[in-house]
């Protein structure tokens, strides 16, 4: 049997792919890569606030919608809330290290006043103008190894960007790992997910072999908690949830203007719905500080 994997074609879209190959081959499955554009490969100088959602995925999802692949691999963080409704998810891999990172030479901290740092997130923008007022944010788009050069290239003193891209790239660079109570990452974030069409109960099986159940209980909670709080791939809202033995650790937080609210709450990992608790103490939370009606 032979199953079709479609993914953007940059590098390290390749390297996630080829971790879903490398799981597949040791079941005695092959594969073939479908490489697709997106909006978001495209439109490379555009903000990803004017491209809108699903810029990383829609045209992914839709191979598969039209029977062109049998499987879409994504980054987690990077499908909407809502896929379609004749997909869904069958797989994730164990997650890699979900926290940004600042790669610099220095930390966050101990930045010279005026320092140019990019970034193209409002999540990540926000929190950085909460702690760090005196620094100049720069639009960063482009390949994680695009954005590399340009770091490197001198045009910023700093970027903000994921962990795992790094360790997925093997980059051997210095980088400085910001705690998620100050800069919480997106939901998501260091999670490989695989979706295919519903349905089909063969490859459905095939994926559940290679399912890591744990990965997938932290990344619905995230994406439940997203949905209660309203939040979407742009919004500057970041949501984490660790598992560690029988405790569920769940961070929602926000900064908007010279205010930052963070919610933080720890569960029986046997509670149902935490996704759904925190989301609302966080919703509670912030009209409580008169951020919403």
């Amino acid at each position: 049997m032979k199953v079709r994997i479609a993914a953007r074609g940059s590098k390290l879209s390749r390297i996630q792919v080829r971790k879903v190959e490398e799981a597949l081959n040791k079941l005695g499955i092959e594969t073939e890569f479908i490489e697709v554009k997106t909006k978001a490969d495209l439109f490379q100088n555009e903000p990803l606030l004017k491209l809108g959602k699903g810029v990383f995925e829609k045209e992914v999802n839709q191979a598969v919608l039209e029977e062109k692949a049998d499987v879409a691999v994504h980054s987690m963080k990077d499908i909407l809330s809502e896929i379609s409704p004749d997909l869904e998810i069958y797989a994730v891999l164990p997650r890699d290290p979900p926290y940004d990172v600042l790669v610099s030479k220095k930390n966050i901290f101990d930045l010279e006043p005026q320092s140019v740092i990019g970034t193209s997130s409002i999540r990540r923008k926000n929190f950085l103008n909460f702690y760090r007022k005196d620094i100049t944010v720069k639009d960063l788009r482009g390949n994680i190894d695009t954005r590399l050069k340009k770091y490197f290239s001198g045009e910023y003193d700093g970027i903000i960007i994921a962990e795992a891209s790094l360790i997925r790239l093997e980059e051997k660079i210095n980088y400085y790992r910001l705690d998620p109570r100050l800069f919480t990452p997106e939901a998501n974030q260091g999670i490989i997910v695989v979706i295919g069409k519903k349905n089909n109960d063969k490859l459905r099986k095939i994926f559940s072999e290679i399912n890591d159940y744990n990965t997938l209980e932290v990344a619905l909670a995230e994406r439940k908690a997203l949905s209660i709080v309203g939040g979407g791939c742009h919004s500057p809202i970041g949501v984490y949830f660790e598992k560690q033995d029988e405790v569920m650790h769940g961070i929602i937080s926000t900064s908007i203007g010279k205010k930052k609210i963070t919610v933080e709450e720890y569960f029986n990992s046997s509670s149902p719905n935490v996704g759904e608790l925190l989301g609302r103490k966080f919703l509670e939370e912030i009209k409580n500080e008169g951020l919403i009606p």
